[in-house]
Formats: C-alpha cells, sequence, structure tokens
C-alpha cells in the first residue's frame, strides 16, 4: 500500500499541485511577453523599412520631377522669345510688305475725324 499512496501522491503533485501549476503559468506568462516583445520588434523593423522604401522612391519622384521643371523653364523661355520675335512690329510690317504687298498708305486714302466731322488728309494739309 505504501507503494500505492506514494503513486496518488506524485500522481497529484503532477497534475494538481499549486506549485506546478504557478511554475506553468509563469512559463505562460514569459512565452507571451517573449512572442510580444518579438511581435513589437518585427512590426518595428517593417515600419523602418517601409519608410525608407518611401522616401527613397519619393527621392525619384522629386528629382525626375525637377528634370522636368528644367525642361519646361527652358522651353517656355524658348517659346517667349519666339513670341516676342513674332510680335515685334518690324517683323509684322515685313510680313505685310512681302507676303501681302501692303505698303503706307498714300494721303488721299487717309481719313480724319476732327470733332465728328470727316475731312481727308489732303484737306488738312490744304487748311493748314
Amino acid at each position: 500500500m505504501s507503494r500505492g499512496v506514494h503513486r496518488g501522491e506524485l500522481r497529484a503533485a503532477r497534475v494538481g499541485s499549486p506549485a506546478r501549476r504557478a511554475s506553468g503559468r509563469c512559463g505562460m506568462r514569459q512565452f507571451r511577453a517573449a512572442t510580444l516583445a518579438c511581435a513589437l520588434l518585427a512590426a518595428a523593423a517593417l515600419l523602418q523599412i517601409w519608410v525608407r522604401t518611401r522616401v527613397t522612391e519619393q527621392g525619384y519622384r522629386l528629382s525626375r520631377l525637377s528634370a522636368e521643371r528644367q525642361h519646361l523653364v527652358r522651353d517656355h523661355e524658348r517659346l517667349q522669345l519666339a513670341a516676342a520675335r513674332l510680335g515685334s512690329a518690324q517683323r509684322i510690317e515685313d510680313l505685310a510688305r512681302a507676303r501681302l504687298g501692303m505698303g503706307p498708305a498714300p494721303a488721299e486714302r487717309i481719313i480724319v475725324l476732327v470733332g465728328g466731322a470727316l475731312r481727308t488728309s489732303a484737306s488738312m494739309v490744304a487748311s493748314k
């Protein structure tokens, strides 16, 4: 019988002893804490990698946009020069003479309004 009692005590110690349960709870808490710490470290590492990737992507985008801006500024300056050249009075006069056969109007074709009355430039010259 002493063997039976001894076995019963061992079984009780294995299954339900308070020391064993406390040891199991402590081990489980440590496991949970270690798992949580690892998960937080992994999340922080992934966040760091994501942030660095975004910074690199934005740097490349900024570089592309800067190059595009320089190209557009050069085009704008070129177009401003072309517009100034095309809109100059001398160029317009040259085109009117060469392409359209235009020239200064003769004096008899010029009409001047003075005080609401029509007078030709020839009568204006004669009246002076």
